[in-house]
Parts: structure tokens; sequence; C-alpha cells
């Protein structure tokens, strides 16, 4: 067996061998398409060195892992993206060596620390467990069934909704990196990672990555009275392989307009309107870590139902 690198452009046969082993790590939740899998693998969606290698075994690959080496915040960190070995090779070193060849770029890299996100009670937390990490941060996964979503138009005294699908249109980007940047009040439980700065260019950035994958983005902002942006949400769908899947992501609150219901009025104003717009979406899944009692609340209130955890786990190395 060899560890190689990959070049995603260079070796179409040997990515779709990647992608084929990795797009179902997330089971039972979606699988990624081959055309999001590459970006995420190759740069993830902040723009980011990154590595991908494989273990080839006789021409075959039989397992690979993606490393993303932030270059702006966290730069202490490698990060794990994906770290898959083939069902039939497993319990045989293929995925020790892949580990061992992550902490060694991670170290020629000048980094201190390996994070991996591994699901709750399957083969990977028993691999992480022998492999000395520890355990650092939890997430749950939880899902909304769309064909029963339904909800009353309400108000908010003292706010409004703006919709936005698609791209932020520019007088509005300076609002959308204030809004970003209230990610970092989210809970870390023990994770060293430092807050992520969000410039106008970063948006712009980021939301290219949108047009790259073929992303269909559904955007809700509350707004106070004075026009400042208070709280917004989002929800993502694939525009060509979706299969009937939704992804909630950021959702985040002003700290001055919090207690009033807004992260939970966003949140049912952008489902009601993803379920109007996109009738082929059957499913909405999202990740909250275990500690935001808060949005977990709401998530329910909403109907998402408890999928399964996941469990950060570090290295130093």
């Amino acid at each position: 067996m060899d560890i190689v690198p990959l070049d995603f452009a260079a070796e179409p046969g040997r990515a779709a061998d990647y992608h084929a082993l990795a797009a179902g790590s997330m089971a039972p939740g979606p699988r990624m398409p081959a055309h999001l899998f590459r970006l995420v693998a190759e740069r993830g969606w902040r723009a980011m060195p990154a590595e991908t290698w494989l273990a080839v075994d006789d021409g075959r690959v039989i397992g690979g892992v993606t490393v993303h080496l932030p270059d702006r915040d966290n730069t202490h960190l490698a990060l794990i993206r994906f770290l898959q070995v083939d069902p039939g090779h497993r319990r045989r070193g293929v995925g020790g060596a892949l580990l061992s060849q992550v902490a060694e770029r991670a170290r020629a890299h000048g980094r201190a620390m390996v994070l991996v996100e591994v699901a709750e009670g399957g083969s990977g937390a028993a691999f992480v467990r022998a492999k000395g990490m520890r355990a650092v941060a939890s997430q749950a996964r939880r899902v909304l069934d769309l064909t029963g979503f339904a909800v009353p138009e309400r108000e908010v005294p003292g706010y409004r909704l703006e919709f936005l699908r698609g791209r932020t249109p520019d007088p509005l980007i300076g609002d959308m990196s204030t809004l970003l940047e209230i990610m970092n009040d989210a809970p870390l439980d023990d994770l060293s990672v430092d807050e992520e700065r969000w410039t106008a260019d970063d948006v712009t950035a980021l939301e290219d990555a949108w047009t790259l994958t073929h992303q269909d983005v559904f955007t809700v902002i509350a707004r106070a009275g004075d026009g400042s942006p208070a709280a917004f949400t989002r929800l993502f769908a694939d525009t060509l392989e979706a299969d009937g899947w939704a992804r909630q992501t950021d959702t985040a609150v002003r700290r001055e307009h919090r207690g009033r219901g807004l992260g939970r009025w966003v949140k049912e104003a952008n489902t009601a309107w993803l379920r109007r717009a996109r009738p082929d979406l059957t499913r909405v899944i999202t990740w909250n870590a275990v500690s935001n009692a808060p949005m977990v609340a709401i998530n329910e209130r909403l109907g998402y139902r408890l999928l399964d955890v996941w469990h950060e786990w570090e290295l130093h190395v």
C-alpha cells in the first residue's frame, strides 16, 4: 500500500474513486454530490490550502483523507474534512497510515493540533480513541420533515423581514459581514479555536463558491426599526442533485436584540419560503452544538428531530 497525493484536475479517475468512498460518509444524512465534494476537498467554502492523500493498493483507491490548513484564523490547526477507508480494508492499518500522514503534514506546516469529527458509537469513534485523541466538542444533527411543516405568519413588533435568494446585493455586503461574525458567539465547548473575521471580500469569495457548486441559497434577515441588521438565517439546496435534501446552516441574533424571538422568527419564515419555492425538497438537516440549548429548543419547536450525535476529536502533534 502506498500513500500518495491526489491532484483532482490531473487524476479524475482517482478523484471519482475517492468521491465514491467519501460521499456517503455522513449517512444517514445527505450524500454529497461530486461537484460539491470536489470544492470542499480542494479548498473548502472559505478558500484555504488543502491536501488530499490516498491509500492505493495495487492501483486501487482503498482510502483517503483530506486536510484543510487555515491560513488566516486558526493557523495552529489542521482540519480533517474526510477520512474514509473502504469497508473491505478496515482494521488493516489503512486509517492509521492516513492519520499518520496528516500528523506529519500538520507538523510540516507548523500546526500544533489536528481536529476530526466522528459519529458517536461508530467504528470511527473506536479508531480515534485508540489513536489517543480527545473529544472536545459535541454536535447533534436533526432533521425536519418539510412535508408536514406549517407555521402561521406572524410579526415581531419593531422588526421587519428581508428575503434574499442567491447572492447578497452589493449594498448589503457590509451588513452580511456583521451578521456572519455573530456566529463566533456559538458554543465551542473545549475546542481550541479562534474567532473568524469577515470582510466584504470574504463574503464575496464565499458566495462565488455557491455559484461554483450550484447552490440555491435562501437568506432571511430581520431588521430593526432603524434598518440595522438584527438577525439572520440561511438554507441551502443543491440545484443539480438535491435528492430531496436542504441544509440549514447559520442562524444568529445580535446580542442587543436577543430575547425577542428573532431566531425562531427568521427560521420559520425562511423554512416556509423554502417549502413554497422548492417543492422538490422534503427534508432539512441541521447541526447544532449539543450545549447550544436556545438553538436546540428553537429547532425542536420547529419540528426538527434528532438524527445522531457527532464529536470533535483533537490530536496534539
